[in-house]
């Protein structure tokens, strides 16, 4: 059964025993619980180190780092966890007490201080050295449009980057996905390069660069062809821009990438900690939801038990009825039994046999008849009813 820890309870754990001897309980392999660890940025001890400790020294123990912008706290380990959705909580979880409020010791301020500490300063060089591997992927689109162009000559095979101004917003993407991949970034550029989505974890952020869009306002202005504009979009098919870096006459884009590269993993981890209030927020939600349900459930079964015992008294009460009824119909039998015997007695009927045959015959219906030999009665006070299903 999966079992659910944050960070620092999990590396305490790590380092109290050996992780094959905790993985057992977890019903992994240690190898799947180191792995479990790695991705959530938790340290585990080093070969050896249990040797050590044993002969009585005191090996170095890696102590837990900050935990990275947009990375969960929450670690589960042993299965069922669902990497879309988060944590897949029991229903008596959800009705169970419910864990204090989330909060986040760390500003946001201090987050981009750090975040800053972490990038340094992005260059983007004209002679690029190394290429991010999701650039990489669009120049080798880029030789095989080339390489069609030649053999066809078709105008739609012609390279998209190779003008000046295509090179540069590639070499502008470039600098910012190096910088943002020491915080675990993976971007999905588009086959143009205009739009991209970085996945920090199970965050995403949006991203567009492009030529800068000339004010309405300004009628006769001469086009910024020239110009590009990097901004964050509220979401990858969105419009709207969170934020945005501009090309302009005291600061080129190359001198902002540094800034950019800094908003756009806070924002990551803005998005995160939203996601963990949200998920609180629905989880209290849930709670009285699932309350409500019981309740109103509670009060269904008890209606229907009362329901079922008003039957069951009604169906007694026919009951009652009908064996009075059937007393009644006996009696008026033995009543009528006895009037044909009166009369025979005066005025013979028919033989004597055949009398006495027809007068056991009636009496033997009274009896039928009649609750009080059949003692059926008494059962009725124990009948029961099956419940409502």
């Amino acid at each position: 059964m999966a079992q659910r820890f944050s960070r620092k309870e999990l590396y305490d754990l790590v380092w109290s025993e050996p992780l094959r001897d905790l993985a057992g309980r977890f019903g992994i392999s240690d190898v799947a619980l180191k792995k479990c660890c790695q991705r959530s940025a938790i340290p585990t001890p080093e070969r050896g180190y249990w040797a050590q400790k044993d002969a009585g020294q005191q090996p170095f123990v890696r102590p837990l780092p900050e935990r990275p912008p947009a990375m969960e706290d929450e670690v589960t380990v042993g299965g069922g966890y669902s990497y879309a959705c988060g944590p897949q909580w029991t229903r008596e979880e959800l009705l169970g007490p419910l864990p204090p409020a989330p909060e986040f010791d760390t500003s946001l301020d201090v987050v981009r201080e750090r975040i800053a500490t972490a990038i340094g300063k992005v260059t983007v060089p004209r002679d690029v050295k190394a290429w991010h591997p999701a650039i990489q992927r669009l120049l080798k689109d880029d030789d095989a449009r080339r390489e069609k162009l030649r053999e066809t000559g078709y105008s739609w095979h012609k390279p998209l980057f190779e003008s000046p101004q295509e090179m540069r917003r590639l070499r502008l993407l470039n600098s910012l996905f190096l910088a943002t991949a020491r915080f675990n970034a993976k971007p999905s550029p588009d086959k143009e390069a205009r739009r991209a989505s970085l996945g920090f974890y199970k965050e995403y952020v949006a991203i567009c660069i492009g030529p800068t869009k000339q004010p309405r306002r300004i009628q006769n202005a001469k086009p910024a062809h020239d110009g590009l504009t990097l901004a964050i979009l509220d979401s990858y098919h969105s419009e709207k821009e969170v934020q945005a870096w501009h090309d302009g006459e005291g600061a080129k884009l190359e001198a902002q990438m540094t800034s950019a590269a800094i908003e756009i993993v806070l924002l990551a981890e803005t998005k995160y900690r939203d996601s963990i209030f949200r998920r609180y927020k629905w989880r209290v939600e849930r709670k009285v939801e699932l309350e409500e349900e019981d309740r109103k459930r509670k009060l269904e079964a008890e209606r229907a038990e009362r329901e079922r015992i008003k039957r069951l008294e009604q169906a007694r009460i026919d009951g009652l009825l009908s064996d009075a009824a059937d007393f009644q119909k006996s009696a008026v039998i033995r009543q009528y039994v006895d009037a044909i015997r009166a009369k025979h007695a005066c005025s013979p009927i028919a033989s004597d046999q055949e009398l006495e045959d027809w007068c056991r015959w009636a009496l033997a219906q009274a009896d039928r008849l009649d609750p009080a030999f059949k003692s059926g009665f008494l059962f009725r006070m124990q009948e029961t009813e099956q419940p409502d299903m």
